[in-house]
């Protein structure tokens, strides 16, 4: 069953094929959203003492690791399309990839 979820107008996470506990699904939101691995994890309610070794952990998974990567791989690349860089049938430059 395929499992998307919306962050913003620009990012999807993807959350089909792999199973994630409750507090992994919110740590990959919320990092989405702030991009700091130990702020991600306080949010989806590790402990403040051990919320930078949760994060580390977290972001070490290649399930995580892999959906986290898709999702900012297709921000960036609606970023482009809308700055005029590429155009919607183009794939990411090099670069940014």
């Amino acid at each position: 069953m395929a499992e998307i979820i919306q962050i913003d107008y620009k990012t999807t996470l993807d959350l089909s094929g792999a199973r994630y506990t409750k507090k992994q699904r919110v740590f990959m939101n919320e990092y989405l959203k702030c991009l700091n691995g130990s702020e991600a994890a306080r949010r989806a309610g590790y402990s403040i003492k051990c919320a930078h070794q949760q994060a580390y952990e977290n972001l070490g998974k290649s399930k995580i690791r892999q959906a986290i990567d898709k999702a900012i791989n297709g921000r960036s690349r609606i970023t482009l399309i809308e700055a005029g860089v590429i155009g919607p049938n183009e794939d990411l430059p090099e670069r940014c990839s």
